[in-house]
């Protein structure tokens, strides 16, 4: 078989059952979105809401620990001793 034959459009009614086709996403017909708005909120169990409030947490303490570092490079805190 030619690399030529393996190239060529095909229709899929010619392709046999046992093979599967690739089609590239900006060759394939537009599809329907999820409108996520419509959604609503997502039901979490109790171990998520822990987890993501300590991540909550843990972002905030490392944005604070952030600003402690630029306020004490800006010399705020006054000469340290090295």
């Amino acid at each position: 078989m030619s690399m030529m034959n393996i190239l060529r459009p095909v229709e899929l009614n010619e392709i046999p059952e046992d093979h599967f086709v690739v089609i590239h996403p900006l060759d394939d017909a537009p599809e329907q979105k999820v409108d996520t708005a419509a959604l609503g909120p997502m039901p979490m169990t109790a171990s998520v809401k822990v987890s993501l409030m300590a991540l909550r947490g843990y972002l905030l303490l490392m944005m604070l620990l952030v600003l402690y570092h630029v306020i004490d490079l800006a010399g705020a805190f006054g000469k340290h001793s090295h």
